[in-house]
């Protein structure tokens, strides 16, 4: 035996003691003849389990029919008792029994009253107000309670109600009023022109300052100091 063939036995029997062939996590097949990732999986295809089952359970059917029978059988051993016919006929118009010997009795009675239909109650307008004529010479009807419009979708009154909460004379502006109040009396064209009297003036110097105050005792005002201070004034 020569050299070279020892060397290559003692290599085999190197090669299988790091990798023995019993070892079914490793493989001896040379890289280059190893088959592509995946290959042949399609040959043992995954069992999914499904759900819900293949077969459903037969549940046993019932009878609605003979359920109700068995309750009703329950409940009224001895038969259903029968509804017994109203001894008094009863109205057609409000439904309830006619017990007085005169129908004209029941037809007043609150009763027979309250189901009737009513008459609409005349408007309130004025007849002879200009507006309204005008409006009726066009087809409105005051006494129709329909809405404004052709088919009577729009309003039902033409002008809304509002109540007045304030003691302001009619055409005077609230928005302005309380401008003029905050500028001590005076409009803004008379503070920006310069057209003040000395009561005015006197009254804006007062406002600018009490908007002064108050911006200081925002800004640099000490809560726990008014606080105490509050309290030695109460």
């Amino acid at each position: 035996m020569t050299a070279s063939s020892t060397t290559h036995a003692s290599r085999e029997q190197q090669t299988e003691d790091e990798f023995p062939e019993d070892d079914p996590d490793i493989s001896t097949v040379p890289f280059v003849e190893q088959r592509a990732f995946g290959r042949g999986l399609w040959k043992n295809p995954i069992q999914f389990v499904s759900s819900t089952p293949e077969t459903q359970p037969t549940a046993a059917s019932t009878n609605g029919k003979t359920m109700a029978e068995k309750y009703l059988a329950i409940m009224f051993p001895n038969g259903q008792s029968q509804p017994e016919p109203d001894a008094y006929p009863r109205c057609g118009i409000c439904g309830e029994p006619v017990k007085e010997s005169d129908q004209r009795i029941h037809y007043l009675s609150p009763a027979h009253q309250a189901v009737l239909p009513r008459a609409p109650i005349p408007s309130a307008i004025d007849r002879t107000r200009m507006g309204l004529k005008y409006m009726e010479k066009h087809g409105f009807d005051v006494d129709a309670r329909k809405g404004l419009g052709s088919s009577g979708q729009g309003m039902l009154f033409p002008l809304v109600p509002k109540e007045k909460r304030d003691k302001f004379g009619l055409g005077i502006d609230k928005k302005e009023h309380v401008k003029q109040k905050a500028l001590g009396g005076a409009s803004r064209a008379d503070v920006s022109q310069g057209r003040l009297d000395a009561g005015k003036v006197r009254k804006l110097a007062q406002v600018e300052k009490k908007k002064h105050e108050k911006l200081q005792t925002m800004f640099y005002g000490n809560d726990e100091v008014e606080k105490y201070l509050g309290q030695l004034g109460g």
